[in-house]
Order: structure tokens, then sequence, then C-alpha cells
């Protein structure tokens, strides 16, 4: 498939006269310039934005608009052309003068003019380049390295008893999992080679750049088929040309179209090297990698970022990165960055029996039960799986911890965890010293889970394996225990430090601010003596947030936005699809519920708690939207919300299941607010003129 840019000056009527061919030029106002994709293989022309063909041959070729209905029609069936877009085709024109002419509408005051029918038509994506260019990569081919395989140590990147050695015969710290990444460049693998020659898993790469089908990569169905076929963990990676927002979002949809059908055990990745994202500010990158990551989360998927230490350590360090795995690039003996990493790749000249050229190898990190020399200090870690040693102590515990794993048990008030690196908590163990009757129960709140049910007396709370934070915790004492002692714990959360004390089942820690715990105190006071510490401030928690996101023509489905942020789209002419609205650190019951009136349909019966109402893939314009609350939180609060519409711009703000937007006039939502608000607290504008209906 390739693209080409042809001139549209003429439309061409044949006729076929006694076995002659006869040429007749239709007069077009204007020339416009259509991308026609030409398919090599069955040499059919496929017009990607042919409702714009069609639109103008709607207004130019034909005397009344019933017969050029009709002649479009025709031609459509004759030319067989696709309509590949779904945005506002000459189909979806007609369906709407349909609308109007059911409504009453007066058909010369409702019809789009040229400017905003060009505006509403869906811009096709150009191509992304096909040879990268990055700190490995030049004009597509990989830039040669000098391999890090040692003639002196014949066991380089193997495991040795039980430990994975570097090429100058050292252990590789924290080290549990051989791997290698492979894509097109590698040509076809013998997978059952690979297997066999102990590589533990793959990341693939599934494509590059946007969702366009030829940016697919040549190997990625054989690839991702052969190591399911063979029992092969898998990860998946995406090679960005992003420098937009539009570009980052489609680059996310088109890892999603690849992986359905597929489940990866292993994170998605995306691949920051080109020099195209190098040029963009340290701020854009980060806006650039959290739209791809939050759209990959969003759909169930672990997410991830690959780049290499001098983009870590230089430009990809704003902390929202802390929330995805890191893959880093050092292809040295040794990995020197600082900070946490899930994935090592430490060399691009890596052999594996099946593959015919150089391959990626990389290790993946968990300093579970090892001794690691990272960072200023020695960290020992250990007792993963044993006992929790309990002698001459009131309370003993271990934390789980980002990069470092199980830390060394610690008792009656000592620091577990650390502070100042950056690094979560993801699990903790807590039991009574010896000599004490009865037990302690602890329930922890993690990342994407919430709160966990209790476990008691040493149980594992939390996670691990599964790069997930804790964010607050609650501690009590059972049993004989409860009588003659009180629990004080304190933790250390990201962004606020070291907070005040709980005691006895109460919460310590964040909610709703989406904050990791990273060190913890835990200390038995005999019954109703004084706190070790203050205890006014041990837990902050975010009040409830109303959150929601919307289906924009074009784009697809937009990034969660919340408490009065603008979701959509203004002065782009682009029609909200659907909505989906939910509520964020409820405090209270209830539901929050809403419903929307469509293009075609009218009002859609209610839907609740971040369901979807209105369409995808139809085409069709939001016009209207009611929102309401039930419960008791109808009682505490009001919702407000006000939409942006075709013509009208920002309208006033609605509340409580009144009607937004308009009903009659066939106009287009392009935007939308919402906002909870104390029941009967001030509006958050004017509410004039929030809906009208013709």
């Amino acid at each position: 498939m390739k693209s080409i840019k042809k001139v549209l000056a003429i439309v061409l009527t044949i006729c076929v006269v006694s076995g002659g061919v006869f040429v007749t030029p239709l007069s077009v106002s204007a020339a416009e310039t259509v991308e026609v994709q030409i398919n090599q293989d069955n040499e059919s022309l496929d017009f990607p934005e042919n409702d714009l063909v069609e639109e103008q041959l709607d207004k130019q070729g034909a005397i009344s608009e019933e017969q050029n209905i009709e002649d479009n029609q025709e031609q459509s069936k004759q030319s067989e052309i696709t309509d590949n877009s779904q945005e506002d085709t000459c189909q979806t024109s007609e369906s709407e003068t349909e609308n109007n002419q059911e409504a009453g509408i007066n058909e010369n005051s409702q019809e789009m003019t040229d400017e905003e029918s060009e505006q509403e038509t869906e811009t096709v994506l150009g191509a992304d380049p096909s040879a990268e260019n990055s700190w490995r990569y030049s004009n597509g081919s990989l830039i040669p390295q000098p391999s890090l395989y040692s003639s002196t140590y014949p066991y380089a990147w193997e495991k040795v008893n039980g430990k994975f050695m570097n090429s100058k015969g050292e252990v590789i710290p924290g080290a549990v999992k051989k791997g290698i990444d492979v894509s097109e460049h590698n040509g076809e693998i013998d997978w059952q080679k690979v297997k066999n020659d102990g590589i533990d898993f793959v990341i693939i790469r599934c494509g590059f750049g946007q969702d366009i089908k030829s940016q697919d990569d040549d190997y990625w169905e054989y690839n991702v088929s052969e190591c399911e076929r063979l029992g092969i963990p898998y990860g998946v990676y995406l090679y960005s040309y992003a420098d937009t927002l539009q570009k980052a979002e489609s680059e996310a949809q088109h890892v999603l179209r690849l992986l359905n059908g597929h489940t990866p055990s292993y994170p998605i990745y995306y691949d920051l090297e080109d020099n195209i994202t190098y040029a963009l500010s340290d701020s854009m990158k980060t806006q650039v990698a959290k739209t791809f990551c939050n759209q990959i989360s969003a759909n169930g998927y672990q997410v991830g970022v690959y780049s290499n230490l001098d983009w870590w350590t230089n430009y990809l360090t704003d902390p929202i990165f802390d929330s995805w795995s890191r893959w880093m690039a050092q292809w040295n003996d040794t990995c020197t960055y600082k900070g946490e990493y899930d994935v090592w790749q430490c060399s691009s000249t890596g052999k594996v029996d099946g593959i015919s050229n150089n391959v990626d190898l990389n290790f993946w990190i968990d300093f579970d039960g090892e001794t690691s020399d990272m960072g200023d200090g020695e960290i020992t870690t250990g007792n993963n799986n044993g006992e929790l040693t309990v002698e001459n102590c009131l309370v003993a515990y271990d934390t789980h911890v980002q990069t470092y794993g199980w830390q060394k048990e610690v008792k009656d008030g000592a620091v577990s965890g650390t502070t100042g690196e950056a690094k979560r908590l993801e699990g903790i163990r807590i039991k009574l010293g010896n000599g004490i009757d009865g037990g302690i129960q602890y329930r922890t709140h993690v990342q994407t889970y919430g709160w966990l049910d209790y476990v008691a007396d040493g149980a594992i709370s939390g996670t691990t394996g599964e790069a997930k934070r804790l964010e607050a915790i609650k501690i009590q004492l059972t049993g004989e225990a409860s009588e003659k002692y009180d629990v004080y714990y304190s933790v250390h959360a990201q962004t606020f430090g070291w907070l005040d004390w709980a005691k006895n089942g109460e919460p310590a820690g964040t909610a709703g601010y989406g904050k990791r715990l990273e060190g913890i105190k835990i200390l038995l006071v005999p019954k109703g003596e004084l706190a070790p510490g203050a205890t006014q401030n041990a837990y902050v928690e975010k009040g409830i947030t109303v959150q929601y996101r919307t289906h924009v023509q074009t784009y697809g489905w937009q990034n969660y936005v919340s408490d009065g942020t603008v979701s959509g789209t203004t002065g782009q002419a682009k029609r909200l699809e659907g909505i989906q609205i939910s509520l964020g650190n409820q405090n209270c019951s209830g539901s929050i519920e809403y419903s929307v009136h469509v293009q075609t349909y009218g009002w859609q019966g209610y839907v609740s708690n971040g369901s979807v109402a209105g369409t995808t893939g139809q085409a069709k314009r939001l016009e209207a939207i009611k929102i309401r609350l039930t419960g008791e939180l109808s009682e505490k609060y009001d919702i407000y919300y006000r939409v942006h519409s075709q013509t009208y711009g920002w309208q006033g703000w609605a509340k409580n299941g009144e009607a937004a937007g308009t009903a009659g006039y066939a106009k287009r939502l392009e935007g939308i607010q919402i906002q909870l608000v104390s029941k009967g607290g001030a509006a958050p504008g004017s509410t004039a003129n929030c809906y009208y209906e013709k």
C-alpha cells in the first residue's frame, strides 16, 4: 500500500455510445486535495476521505438535492468505495437531513456550511517514517556496537550456580530472569530453539507509530503466536514517533488493536527514543507518555516505558514515570542508574540459538532475597519466605520495597522501608513478640485494588511482583493484647513525608492522591499511655471527585479528567459521541446516573457509574445530557454540568437532572465540564441558557 496526492479538478461522466467512450467534464468550484490509497494487491482504489468527494458531487453535480442523493448512492455502488472514516460522511449528512425534516426544522437553516462540513470530515493520519533514527538507529539500521562478550570469561550473560553473570564474571545484582526483545529486524525466528537456549521471557515489537495497518511489525503475528504456542511468557512494545497527543493516542490504539485476542504476561512498553520525540520539551515528552500509558492501563494492561540511561537521567524525570514499569537500556557490564527499573537491556549484540543475527539481551530485575550495592549504601534483603523473628520485642515487621524486595525485619518503632529514594512499599508482614497473648490484624490499601481484607500474625498484606504501591494501612490488636496495649503506627508517604501516628485500626497514609507509602514505624504502647508523637494528621483523604471522559470524533476516547476540567474539544468542530462518568473517593452511598440525547435515537435511558452513554463507531453526535445523583449522595451534593455546543458555545450550568445542550437544532456537543458542589452551595457559574429546545 502506498500513498499519492491527486488534485481533483474535474469529475468525469463516462458514456458508452456505439462502442466509443466520450468524456464530459463537470465543473467543480474549487479543487480539493484528496489522499488516494492504492492497493497494489488488487489494483483497486480506496479513498479514505471519499465522504468529501461525495459531498462535493452532492453540491455540484445535479439539479435537485433529492436527485443528488440518489446519484451519490448509485455512484457509491458503482465505484464500490468503502467509507472508512465513519465521520460526518455524505450518508451521515443525509441521515441528519432526514432527522431535521422529521423534527420540522427548516432545511435552509440547518444545513452545515461548506467550512463546517470540511471541519467535520475526519483527518486521515499521515504515515510515520519507516526508518528509525535515534541513539541506536541510523535510517533504520542499528548503529554498530562493540560486543559485550568477553574472550576471557566464557559464561557472559549466562546463569552460573543459580546466578546470572555479566561479561566480567560478576553477579548481576537482582537479575532473576533472562530475556530478549525482537522485531522484524530479527527475521524469522526458530522459537523452539530460543526456548531451549534458556530464554525466560520475550518482549515483542507489535509495530511502530500510529494506528495504520502498514505500520504493524511484519513478524508480529508470527512471533506472538509462536510464543503462545510454546508457552514463552511475553510482553509487547511499540516504537513511538509521537510528537502530539493525538499521535500518542493513535499509537495506543495501534497497540490495543494488535493485542486483541492476546494476553501478554509482561507489560506493554512505550519505546521512547526516536529523534522526533527527542526534539520535544521534557514536559511534552511526559504528556505524550502519559497519554499512551493511561490509555493502555485503562484497558487492563500493565504498562511501562523504554528508554536509555541518558533519557531516564536527564529528560524522563517527572514523578509520573514512577507509576509505570521502567525498562532501562544501558549497554554496559553493569547498570549504573540510581533509580528503580524492572528490566535492564544490557546489550544489542546478544547471541541466542534460533536467531540468525544479533539480538537485544535483557534481564528482569528483582532484588528479593539478595544483597544489592545499588544506591549510596548497601541494602540487605531477605526473609521473604521465612518466619519473622520475634524474640526480645513487642512487635516485629518487614516490608517489600520496590526494586529491593523484602527488607530485613525491624522491631518496636524502627523504620522499615526507605525515605528519600522514591521507592514504594508493596507488601508488609507484622507479628507480635513472643510472650504476648492475642494477635495482630492489618489491611492495606493497594493501588488499583483498594482496601484488601484483613490478614493476621505474619501473613503478607499487599502484593509482590505486581508493581503496586501501598497507599494506606490499618492495624489493630485482638484478644488479650488489645486489652493491654494500644498499637501505634506512622507512615512516610510520597509528597507528604512522615505523617502523624494512627492507632488501633485507624487509617494511616493517604486516599485519593495516588501517593505511595515509602516507610513505616509500628509501636506497642501500654493501654492508655501517651502516644509516641502527634496524632492529628495520620491520614490525608482527598474529597469525593467526579471523573469523566468522552469519545470524540476522530480522536476516540480521551483520558479521564475530573472536577470541572474540560473533556472534549472547543474550536475544532468535533462532536462528542459517548461519555463515561464515575465518582472517586466516594464517602457515602448512592450513584451517579446520566442520560444523553443522541442524533437519530433521541433520549436514551439512564446508565450509571462509569457505563458508556451514547455510541461509538456510529458517527452519531451527542446533542444534550442529563446527570443526577441518587441515595445519600443526592442529599449531600449537587451535581453541576455545562456543555459546549455547536454554534452556541459554552452554555449555562445545569444541575441535578436538568437538560444541558439543545434539542431540535441538530447541534453537536463538543465539550463538557462536570463538578460536584456541597448541597445548596453556589453554582460554578451562570445557570442561564443551559438548554435550548425548538
